[in-house]
Parts: structure tokens; C-alpha cells; sequence
């Protein structure tokens, strides 16, 4: 009976050490393991161009709307509220895009199909001023 309980001992002392092996080793410092992971956010420096498989991103903070890059005629262009007043991006001519935009919040609207320079402003901040360029 001793052997049995001697061998079993054995058995889980072989376990644990076998289990304590399957943890990872700490990466040295160099290596990319130990590299700060990279992000998977989307910059924050007004939109990036769509049709190339990019979303489009305008982005409003402080008042006033970030520059906008290019869009492809009829994508989606996102807006996005980083104050804590709502908003809206509406079209100069009133007809080829309005969305409201919530403080804090995001929006979405279809670029116009026909391609040209769009001006926009914000109904309730008419100082808020852009032009929306759909290629």
C-alpha cells in the first residue's frame, strides 16, 4: 500500500511539474512580444478615403469639424460627436445630406452619388463649417 500511495505521489508530482511547464516564459525585453500591443483604433485626424476600402470618418471635437479627405461617391461617411453638445452635419443646399449627432454619439449618412465639393455647416452652430469632396 505504501508502494501504491509512493507511486501516486510520484504520478502527481510528474503532473505538476509537466503543468508547470505549459505557462509562458516572460518575452525578453526586445523581442515583439514584449512590444506594446498595437492599436486597432481608427486615427483621429479627420477621415480617411474611402473606396479603398477605408471607412469615412468625420470627426467633431471643440466645436468645430475636422478637416475631411475624399470620399467615393455613395459610401458611407460616420460622424462622430466627441463634444458634449449635439450637432448636426447638414448639406449647404439642404437636400444632399443632413444627419443630427448626438453628444457623445455616432452617426451615418450616404455620401451624395454625383461627385463635387458639398459644403455643410451645423444647425445649431452655424459657425461649424466643412465641405464633404466626393470623387
Amino acid at each position: 500500500m505504501n508502494t501504491q500511495l509512493a507511486l501516486k505521489g510520484a504520478a502527481a508530482l510528474i503532473v505538476l511539474l509537466g503543468l508547470s511547464g505549459c505557462g509562458m516564459a516572460a518575452a525578453p525585453e526586445n523581442s515583439p512580444a514584449a512590444m506594446a500591443p498595437m492599436s486597432t483604433e481608427m486615427p483621429m485626424d479627420g477621415m480617411s478615403e474611402a473606396g479603398n476600402g477605408m471607412a469615412s470618418m468625420i470627426h467633431i471635437e471643440a466645436g468645430a469639424y475636422r478637416d475631411a479627405t475624399p470620399v467615393a461617391a455613395g459610401s458611407t461617411v460616420t460622424v462622430m460627436n466627441m463634444d458634449t453638445a449635439n450637432y448636426t452635419l447638414t448639406s449647404e443646399d439642404g437636400s444632399s445630406f443632413s444627419v443630427a449627432v448626438a453628444a457623445g454619439a455616432m452617426a451615418t449618412f450616404k455620401a451624395p452619388s454625383k461627385p463635387g465639393s458639398y459644403p455643410f455647416h451645423s444647425e445649431s452652430n452655424t459657425s461649424m463649417r466643412g465641405v464633404l469632396t466626393v470623387r
